[in-house]
């Protein structure tokens, strides 16, 4: 995640490449969890679909929803360039945000 915020803070950072990344990361802390728990899940980019086998376990994931959505078409970006060209900095920068959400609400949950 700290290369996230290193790509922000460059002087023209690839806003894309963060947005990806971003979603990434949520990504791979909502699988880590439903690995932790034994929960088998498709192989999917789908943040929603992924939030809601970890409600299996917990309802309170639920709370994730509004994150996973501003994220979740970042997950295509790099495959389709012209898709979000128009990406800001301000854009990267929620959703680094977002993702930190994400991150520190499946690691205040593990093992409850």
């Amino acid at each position: 995640m700290k290369t996230i915020q290193l790509c922000i803070d460059a002087p023209d950072p690839p806003c894309d490449t963060c947005c990806f990344h971003a979603q990434q990361a949520a990504e791979k802390y909502l699988k880590s969890y439903l690995v932790a728990y034994n929960i088998d899940f498709p192989k999917t980019h789908d943040l929603i679909e992924l939030m809601n086998l970890c409600k299996t376990k917990n309802l309170q994931f639920e709370q994730l929803k509004p994150f996973c959505l501003k994220l979740k078409n970042y997950a295509i970006t790099p495959r389709y360039p012209d898709m979000l060209d128009d990406l800001t900095v301000e854009d990267a920068q929620q959703a680094y945000q977002n993702s930190v959400i994400i991150k520190d609400f499946v690691l205040k949950h593990f093992f409850e």
